[in-house]
């Protein structure tokens, strides 16, 4: 952006210095050649004026776009902090609210993977009757957690 301003400022000096030219000439066919050089100048320099512009916009839009990114990070940050990894079953690991008392098979469970790549996804419990086992699935096609029983709270 800034760099477009010496060569506007330049176009425009030039244009002023032909346009006093053109004050003390007498000959047309010199006064039309100058009227189109002082054309030249100020079409060159609004050019570079525009372009300086649209570099300008396009700056504050990157500026906006990375604002809300920075916002999103805090927001996120802000609700990350409400969420433990806790072990729910042995060697199996969910994000569960920090002020969450109670049985972790009723507990609102995150899957790790995603929560750590900033993503809720809510891992949903079924049953295998086959080994009376539990498992938990997230939506985002990670790794089924199965296991025997969760960790008694006490």
């Amino acid at each position: 952006m800034i760099e477009y301003l010496p060569q506007a400022l330049s176009s425009l000096s030039t244009a002023l210095t032909v346009g006093k030219s053109i004050m003390g000439m007498r000959d047309s066919t010199k006064i039309q050649e100058a009227v189109i050089q002082f054309n030249s100048a100020i079409i060159d320099a609004q050019s570079k004026i525009l372009a300086s512009q649209d570099e300008h916009t396009a700056l504050k839009g990157k500026i906006a776009e990375l604002e809300q990114e920075c916002l999103n990070f805090k927001k996120w940050e802000y609700e990350r902090s409400q969420y433990i990894r806790t072990e729910i079953a042995s060697g199996i690991f969910a994000y569960i609210d920090k002020d969450y008392s109670g049985k972790f098979e009723s507990a609102h469970k995150y899957c790790c993977n995603c929560f750590d790549n900033h993503k809720k996804s809510t891992l949903q419990q079924f049953r295998i009757s086959e080994g009376r086992k539990t498992g938990l699935s997230c939506h985002n096609k990670c790794p089924d957690l199965i296991f025997f029983h969760y960790i008694d709270v006490s």
